[in-house]
């Protein structure tokens, strides 16, 4: 793994000289759709608008595959562009997953703000013809977002704000700090700063959240289904063969265990925590299979959504971590996934080598030169257990939201207006 600051300086200068400084805007009288049609690297259709806005585009940006060679390989990377007003500010969303013309953050209608959406490498409208993993690293993808946002600034005059919540918080984070001039201010929500590729705080957490008899009840759970598993698994079986997805990659036997054994993350992270809910011992096999199945999603582990998320899981044991699937209290139940892990979900014969100095850099770039940006996070979710210790010395912001989850926005804040407030201060 390449120093990350020699990295950044590298692709920094790179980046700097692919563009003149000089470089004329095109003119304000020019439609909006022209004026990107105009830009250098782009692909540009006008969509209908599906989120709101008056006018929408789906573009695609031409980029190299190594930001170190840009002559080299290249792929297109897909942006929705959400237009208000070539004066307002721009809502940049660096997306840790695909972009959809749907999407809209919280900030760009209070804003009025344009709304620029931008897929992650190697993920779906971002993929490479040559899946070459060595490619897909937090500095590749920074840069991919620091070349959009350098294009578009010919066009957009406004303030720029980075927005996003999860992995799409932690890209906005990465592209921050390697890019600290590209936008004016940051809100990233739920976003966790992990330690190692299984992060034990986040072990602890679900070791210490809520009640003990929440944590008996959701054990107890879990071993009761595991202990009915010849009654539930052919249920699982007819959910499958009635599903619009494929199922080849795992059988109805690992589903279930998987679902069993995510159970614990997915209550905190989904719900208010009201255990009272979870079927008892008593419950019977349907019962208990209807639970798993409208709480979970079988769906997940579909031949479709498992290719869709192994860019995801190459980057949790590579660079971003992740958490270990707790199984001490159920290794006498497990039969098909003895050795559990999400391991397995990224791509196959694949090195998965993680490099903690990745998050070690950010962690200490955010604490001590990170200003003007905005951590949320609830505090019933798990990866609040990964949340960014201090803001250190800088004048960034940090709230944890009670009996918030994972799903915490910032209309859920008790000091929503501090966000606001704080906002205007620094885009003036």
């Amino acid at each position: 793994m390449r120093p990350i600051l020699f990295y950044f300086f590298c692709v920094t200068i790179i980046l700097s000289c692919s563009k003149s400084p000089d470089s004329p805007s095109v003119p304000d009288s020019i439609d909006i759709l022209e004026k990107i049609r105009a830009l250098e690297d782009i692909e540009v259709q006008e969509i209908t608008p599906q989120n709101g806005y008056a006018r929408q585009f789906e573009a695609y940006i031409t980029q190299p595959l190594d930001h170190l060679q840009p002559d080299g390989l290249q792929f297109r990377q897909r942006i929705y562009i959400s237009h208000k007003d070539t004066d307002r500010p721009v809502v940049f969303m660096p997306s840790g997953y695909s972009s959809s013309p749907v999407k809209v953050s919280e900030l760009s209608k209070p804003m009025q703000a344009n709304q620029i959406y931008a897929a992650h490498r190697f993920m779906t409208g971002a993929q490479p013809s040559q899946m070459d993993w060595h490619f897909l690293t937090v500095e590749q993808a920074s840069a991919d977002f620091h070349n959009i946002v350098q294009i578009f600034r010919e066009i957009y005059n406004g303030p720029w704000i980075s927005y996003g919540a999860s992995k799409n918080g932690q890209a906005a984070l990465f592209h921050r700090r390697f890019y600290p001039d590209d936008v004016v201010a940051t809100v990233a929500l739920v976003a966790p700063l992990s330690h190692a590729a299984e992060d034990d705080r986040y072990e602890t957490f679900l070791n210490t959240i809520g009640t003990e008899n929440d944590r008996q009840r959701i054990q107890q759970f879990q071993r009761t289904v595991l202990k009915h598993r010849n009654e539930i698994i052919p249920l699982i079986n007819t959910y499958l063969q009635n599903s619009d997805f494929t199922f080849t990659k795992m059988n109805s036997a690992e589903i279930l265990e998987f679902e069993v054994l995510e159970f614990p993350f997915s209550f905190w992270q989904i719900t208010d925590g009201n255990s009272t809910g979870i079927p008892d011992t008593g419950a019977s096999p349907v019962e208990l299979y209807s639970y798993l199945r409208d709480f979970g999603y079988f769906d997940f582990y579909s031949d479709e959504l498992l290719d869709y998320y192994q860019p995801v899981y190459y980057q949790a044991f590579t660079e971003l971590g992740w958490y270990r699937l707790i199984d001490d209290h159920l290794k006498d139940l497990l039969v098909a996934v003895p050795d559990p892990t999400y391991r397995m979900m990224a791509p196959p014969n694949v090195p998965l080598t993680f490099n903690p100095q990745i998050m070690t850099d950010l962690s200490n770039w955010l604490q001590t030169k990170g200003n003007n940006i905005i951590y949320i996070y609830g505090d019933q979710d798990p990866w609040n257990a990964g949340a960014i210790e201090s803001v250190g010395s800088t004048n960034s912001l940090k709230i944890v939201q009670p009996a918030a989850n994972h799903a915490v926005k910032i209309t859920d804040l008790d000091e929503s207006g501090l966000v606001y407030e704080t906002l205007e201060q620094w885009l003036g």
